[in-house]
């Protein structure tokens, strides 16, 4: 029984007084409850490949452990494991899960193939509090922060489907999710410290990009802490007027004070900053805002990332044509910016960017024009 000491055994408990959640535990952590529970150290590099190589499920799957610690696991702890309530595959190989926590909240995790790539689009939270204009979660309000665990539970889930589904592997994460990682940070970052962990999923830094609505002081906080994860900041404007409009964190912290924490931020990291531009008919894909992006952005250490707008019933805002994209995609071509269009994945089963709600049982809007 690796001399483990069974009496007097104290059931360890999370802050809510449930059993040990080993998921939501980072190695050093797990290290120390198992010595606590007099288990040798090694047992904790088991248990961790156990749950982020092997995808375990459960404690009976650690078959290098014994029957005796197995059940000592299984009556004083618990994996983690996400409740799935709802899946649906896009005719476009685009994956969506839907996760129900012990309150009835649910929230939504997204897999987006593309070749030989497969990324991971993870939430941060359950709803968000951002209120940007153009996304069905922000409809949602903020319902609670996920944690570190529910945050790699969701990569582990979308690993073992691919596995299941004799897919590529995991190449690429996203935190483009439901909610605003920034306003979740040390939960976002403890998740990708497991991420990149030799014993944790063992991934490239460079292959997690962390998004934002634009909350410039943690912008700031993530350059000093992280900056070797890939940036993203929804930008969707050319001027304060506009992105008042369609994104309110604009009244707090407005362009001139985001462009220049993205410049700072690139500097730290030695890495371009992305800038994530929705382009909404007639309000932030026209003529005058192609113009005003570009007198923004050149010179900027920057790429943009395109996305027209995924339009669903309950946004009243459209998808601009193809022509009108096509065009602004010039403008910003021909001043040598560095612009890729977002090829809209998952629209049938509202799992494109923004589009992402509580409700299950959404339907996706008519085709729109382009």
């Amino acid at each position: 029984m690796d001399g483990c000491i069974l009496a007097p055994v104290q059931t360890p408990t999370d802050a809510r007084g449930r059993r040990k959640t080993l998921s939501e535990l980072t190695f050093a952590e797990l290290q120390e409850w198992l010595v606590a529970e007099g288990l040798p150290k090694f047992r904790a590099a088991q248990v961790q490949e156990w749950l982020w190589s092997h995808l375990a499920t459960s404690f009976d799957q650690m078959t290098n452990l014994s029957k005796d610690l197995r059940a000592l696991l299984t009556e004083h702890a618990e994996v983690g494991v996400l409740t799935e309530v709802e899946q649906q595959v896009s005719e476009d190989g685009t994956a969506k899960w839907a996760f129900q926590d012990a309150d009835g909240k649910r929230f939504e995790t997204v897999m987006i193939p593309d070749e030989d790539r497969r990324t991971a689009c993870i939430s941060s939270q359950v709803g968000c509090a951002m209120g940007c204009s153009f996304c069905r979660t922000a409809q949602m309000g903020f319902l609670r922060n996920l944690t570190p665990g529910e945050i790699l539970q969701q990569v582990a889930h979308v690993k073992r489907w691919l596995r299941d589904t004799h897919q590529p592997n995991l190449s690429n994460i996203v935190f483009m999710g439901m909610g605003e990682p920034l306003n979740n940070l040390a939960s976002v970052l403890q998740a990708c410290e497991t991420l990149t962990s030799p014993k944790g999923f063992g991934m490239s830094p460079r292959r997690i990009t962390i998004s934002t609505s634009g909350l410039v002081n943690k912008i700031e906080e993530l350059g000093d802490v992280a900056p070797q994860y890939h940036l993203a900041i929804s930008l969707n404007s050319s001027n304060d007027t506009m992105r008042d409009e369609v994104m309110p964190v604009n009244k707090r912290h407005p362009l001139h004070q985001l462009l220049e924490a993205g410049d700072e931020w690139s500097a730290k990291a030695d890495w371009p900053v992305t800038y994530e531009y929705v382009l909404i008919e007639d309000i932030t894909c026209t003529p005058k805002a192609a113009k005003e992006l570009v007198e923004l952005l050149r010179g900027r250490n920057c790429k943009i990332n395109l996305i027209p707008l995924n339009a669903s019933r309950d946004i009243l805002m459209r998808t601009p044509s193809d022509g009108a994209i096509d065009s602004f995609e010039a403008t910003l071509r021909n001043a040598d910016l560095a612009v890729f269009k977002r090829k809209p994945k998952g629209r049938d089963i509202q799992a494109a960017c923004g589009q992402l709600a509580q409700k299950g049982d959404a339907k996706a809007p008519p085709a729109e024009a382009g």
